[in-house]
């Protein structure tokens, strides 16, 4: 494959540079065979030309800078903490409530460059919402995040009064069961032999109590259709099938963000957890290493986070998040999984390396941030991150970071971060290098 990639890089060098000679060859030819008197109306005629390209170049510049690409709210408010209804979601919230009012719809460009071999990961995510939905009490929501399509429909204060009522329907196609993100990245774990398609229904009902806490009761119907891709004779299709997962949430909430930045202050305990009922399963896999067959047919997925912000002068902001996550008969497919330099999607990431390149049992994870302005349009973050695997091996893993957020022209904000990680047991690795760009724009 790396020497097809070569020849084909040369083969292109070698075109392009057949393309310039000949061109400069017949611009040559040209110019001998023009008269001098010619030449000199030729040169009047493009100076003028050559001065239209720079007054329509600097056209297009005022127009760039005049472009309102993304707008902020005015008054910040702080965001409402809601319940995360699927068990692997990214949460760009924050962007989308952070904008103007008038903004309805947002795009947003993501992409992870790993250093070393690995794939990149490009993944374009499209917003929007609908308050009070066709004149209902209905808040609607729609997110398109590469292959996965989720339709969100909210009921504030239904059935009762103290109730919230979500209904969520999602499609997820080809790889999307293997990233967040709904894209193939580069991760060292990924199953790439076969597809992986699914559609899923959500039903989650949150009571709010009093002192910030909150229950809430949620019914996942998912069904998994896999296609074969590129699989050996020997190898084992895993079952189409239909998932079945009730979980339940509790919550201590008395936790603030607000702003693109996710200012975040105060303290939010949450926990969750899920029992998986397969309506059939069979082991799975490449003999002889299978995966869990019968004994996976039902599983549980837990989880425990801790949340603590520190917020000075609406500036200097320390953000603390400790999460314990595992299960019991997990296999492939439902795994616990974590890593990333993908920032500000709430994602379980480790600096440095790339988004799911860990699939394990249990983990826990420690993730530290701060960040400052460094004057009004430029936000500077240092990130540090801890993470333990208790099964199937014990490992420690260890990442780091910077980044920044810049407003650019028409109020544009841009992410721009460098991660550096490490593996440190059981054995030493040498450091891996992850960079991350992020953008968004609305309307």
């Amino acid at each position: 494959m790396k020497l097809r990639n070569k020849h084909l890089f040369w083969a292109s060098v070698l075109f392009v540079t057949s393309i310039l000679i000949i061109s400069l060859a017949s611009l040559s030819m040209a110019v001998e065979e023009i008269p001098s008197d010619q030449i000199k109306s030729n040169d009047k005629k493009s100076e003028e030309t050559i001065s239209n390209k720079k007054e329509k170049s600097k056209g297009v510049i005022k127009y760039l800078k005049k472009k309102e690409w993304y707008k902020q709210r005015e008054d910040e408010q702080y965001l409402e903490e809601e319940i995360t209804t699927t068990y692997y979601d990214e949460d760009l919230s924050s962007i989308q409530k952070s904008a103007s009012e008038e903004i309805k719809s947002i795009i947003v460009l993501i992409g992870e460059i790993p250093f070393k071999d690995k794939n990149s990961l490009f993944a374009p995510i499209f917003l929007t919402d609908q308050e009070k939905f066709f004149g209902t009490g209905t808040d609607f929501s729609f997110r398109w995040v590469g292959y996965k399509g989720t339709f969100k429909f909210k009921q504030k204060g239904f059935p009762w009064s103290s109730t919230d009522l979500t209904e969520i329907f999602i499609g997820s196609f080809l790889f999307a069961s293997g990233t967040n993100l709904g894209f193939s990245g580069g991760t060292l774990k990924e199953e790439d032999r076969f597809y992986t398609n699914y559609t899923s229904e959500i039903i989650t009902l949150q009571y709010k109590f009093p002192f910030y806490t909150s229950v809430g009761l949620t019914f996942d119907s998912r069904q998994y259709f896999f296609v074969e891709r590129d699989t050996g004779e020997s190898f084992i299709m895993p079952k189409d099938h239909i998932n079945f997962f009730p979980r339940i949430d509790i919550s201590y909430d008395n936790i603030n963000e607000k702003g693109i930045d996710q200012l975040t202050q105060g303290v939010k305990l949450s926990s969750w957890a899920g029992y998986g009922i397969r309506n059939r399963w069979e082991r799975w896999g490449e003999p002889p290493e299978y995966e869990l067959g019968k004994k996976a047919r039902t599983f549980v997925i837990y989880s425990v986070t801790l949340t603590a912000g520190l917020l000075y002068n609406d500036n200097h902001n320390l953000v603390l998040r400790s999460r314990y996550k595992g299960g019991v008969d997990n296999d492939f497919i439902s795994r616990a999984r974590f890593g990333g330099t993908i920032d500000n999607a709430k994602l379980d990431v480790v600096h440095g390396f790339t988004i799911d390149q860990f699939r394990v049992n249990r983990f826990s994870l420690i993730n530290l941030k701060y960040g400052f302005n460094i004057f009004k349009r430029l936000r500077m973050n240092l990130f540090f991150d801890y993470a333990h695997i208790f099964s199937p091996t014990k490992e420690d893993i260890f990442g780091s970071g910077y980044g920044f957020r810049i407003i650019a022209w028409g109020g544009l904000p841009i992410w721009i971060t460098h991660g550096v990680g490490r593996k440190y047991r059981p054995q030493k690795k040498s450091f891996e290098h992850t960079a991350m760009i992020m953008t968004a724009a609305g309307w």
